[in-house]
């Protein structure tokens, strides 16, 4: 691995106070660097979440720079950004219009709903199974403006209402997201919550091969529009291998606290395992080292301190 293979992963606020000022340390002292994964720049970017949780995730928040200033990057070096594709801010435009239209909204359908998935009702057993990486259970009651009360999906936060990805009102609206991105000039999307997106009743619906469907769907759709896809699985190793044939690129944060741990002991026993199992697999996978610039916790992602990535070449017909 060479100096050239290492990109950076930030917060464009806590690395350059900006996205220009980002660029401009990526230009001078981090020069090394052949690209850049920017973490949610949306609108907003300081929301319950981080930036997990965008109102509007077409539009750069103005307080750190415009779609100009990321273009400005891409000229010069690869760009990741985030397509959060599990859930949108309850503050969003699409969301509110549903709350007030219910099934006359153009949104009708895009948001999960407690009856889209048992629409038979769910039992005690089947509800409790769900995986959420938070206490309770994973719905929020909202009120409509006709006064009646809809339990909405929402795994993370009740701030943060679940998209129904399945449905054509919810693929609009990735497909509408990747637009934004491709012309904002990023070059590779991480697909953030992608494990919890897809609600099976009977399972606990985490990395199901149901998910996996979805993202071979998804990744389909980020292909069509030139872009690399990259995933992030918090979850046993044997997870990222199961994922890495449908995508451009997997990671997780084991390798490099490993790597440094190793090096400070003069030993490298700790990994052997994983890296047997990789490349046990058909996939033809090369390590692509993330490092991070910010130390400040957020508030779900306390773990972004840095991160490896994983090259495959597999089968797959997306961007060259």
């Amino acid at each position: 691995m060479t100096a050239r293979e290492v990109q950076l992963l930030a917060y464009a606020d806590r690395l350059g106070g900006g996205i220009d000022g980002t660029r401009r340390l990526l230009e001078g002292p981090l020069s090394a660097f052949s690209g850049v994964h920017l973490l949610p720049f949306f609108v907003p970017f300081d929301g319950d979440d981080a930036g997990f949780d965008p109102v509007d995730h077409t539009s750069v928040d103005p307080r750190l720079g415009t779609w100009d200033d990321v273009r400005a990057i891409a000229a010069e070096r690869e760009v990741t950004a985030d397509l959060i594709v599990n859930h949108v801010s309850a503050d969003s435009a699409e969301f509110q219009d549903w709350l007030a239209k219910q099934d006359l909204s153009e949104f009708d359908g895009m948001f999960l709903t407690f009856d889209a998935v048992f629409p038979d009702g769910g039992t005690e057993d089947q509800i409790t199974a769900f995986y959420r990486p938070r206490p309770g259970l994973p719905f929020t009651a909202y009120r409509t403006a006709d006064g009646r009360r809809r339990l909405v999906w929402t795994t993370f936060m009740p701030s943060q209402v679940d998209l129904d990805v399945r449905h054509p009102a919810g693929v609009r609206y990735l497909e509408r997201l990747l637009q934004a991105l491709k012309a904002g000039g990023v070059t590779t999307v991480r697909l953030d919550a992608v494990g919890y997106a897809i609600k099976t009743p009977g399972s606990d619906s985490f990395m199901t091969e149901h998910t996996l469907d979805f993202v071979r769907e998804i990744t389909a759709m980020a292909h069509a529009h030139g872009l690399h896809v990259l995933v992030e699985v918090h979850a046993h190793y044997t997870q990222q291998l199961a994922i890495a044939p449908l995508v451009d690129l997997v990671y997780d944060f084991a390798l490099p606290p490993l790597l440094l741990h190793s090096s400070a002991q003069a030993r490298w026993s700790g990994w052997r395992g994983g890296s047997r199992s990789a490349r046990s697999t058909p996939s033809r996978c090369s390590t692509r080292t993330t490092a991070s610039a910010s130390s400040t916790p957020g508030r779900r992602r306390t773990a972004r301190a840095s991160s490896p990535s994983r090259r495959c070449a597999t089968s797959s017909s997306g961007p060259p």
